[in-house]
């Protein structure tokens, strides 16, 4: 046991996360266990204690092992970051089957947390096509306690709504919804290269809400305003999709 516990890396802000979450003070959690100094090297500097102490009080915290070591929260990263890779390019079946991978109860931090609502939501909106668990899952990202008034996460999931909301035919809440999107984004606009593709997409979902609701001239101009900076980046990202709106609107028309 002692050969493998120098390998072993904990992450001691979860440690604190998980406390804090049962609501024990530091001396509670180390109570006939080890002294309130070692768990605050523990919180503090990733300190790792005895095998047996460790043991212990993950079992006083009611989690597991995994919940705190640095290799599967790395894993949980990157188990997120490629859900997040094919919930941008819009393979959402794709995105569903990796996120089964990915255990809730085990995310930490709360912008994992909302993230995971959200590709859960998109998840329900074009695979399952379950509209109420859409609505639930975005309504619990805008819920978040660390949700800002114009963070990415708040933007997509807004704009999720309103797109569970225009598939279910109630147009007034979709088009409140997808106003208040708007809001946000022009509240803090995606100017940064890395965001490009999450740029092309919100003005994508805003052009398909509005071609739902029948609004022909918000269509239009969401449509080719996402051509306009597509074309400025060089950009082929939803450039298919965006022209493919823009013809059905038009025709629609009669143009």
């Amino acid at each position: 046991m002692s050969k493998l516990q120098p390998a072993l890396r904990i992450k001691g802000e979860n440690v604190r996360r998980f406390r804090k979450l049962r609501g024990l003070s530091q001396a509670e959690l180390a109570s006939g266990i080890c002294t309130q100094a070692t768990i605050s090297l523990i919180e503090k500097r990733d300190k790792v204690p005895s095998m047996n102490i460790l043991v212990r009080l993950v079992n006083r915290l009611g989690i597991t092992l995994e919940d705190i070591v640095v290799e599967n929260q790395d894993r949980i990263q990157q188990a997120l970051s490629a859900v997040e890779q094919k919930v941008r390019r819009g393979e959402y079946r794709d995105a569903a089957g990796l996120l089964k991978k990915v255990n809730a109860r085990r995310l930490i931090r709360e912008q994992d947390l909302r993230n995971y609502n959200y590709f859960s939501g998109m998840s329900e909106l074009f695979v399952t096509q379950n509209l109420d668990e859409a609505i639930y899952y975005f309504g619990r990202v805008l819920n978040g306690a660390s949700a800002t008034a114009a963070d990415v996460a708040g933007i997509m999931a807004t704009l999720g709504l309103a797109l569970a909301y225009a598939e279910k035919g109630t147009t007034e809440r979709a088009r409140v919804y997808v106003e208040q999107a708007i809001s946000l984004f022009n509240a803090q606009p995606l100017n940064e290269q890395r965001y490009l593709d999450v740029e092309l997409t919100i003005y994508w979902h805003i052009s398909r809400i509005y071609f739902e609701l029948g609004d022909d001239a918000a269509t239009l101009q969401h449509v080719q305003s996402g051509i306009a900076i597509g074309a400025r980046n060089e950009s082929l990202f939803l450039l298919p999709e965006l022209y493919a709106l823009q013809a059905r609107t038009q025709a629609r028309l009669e143009d």
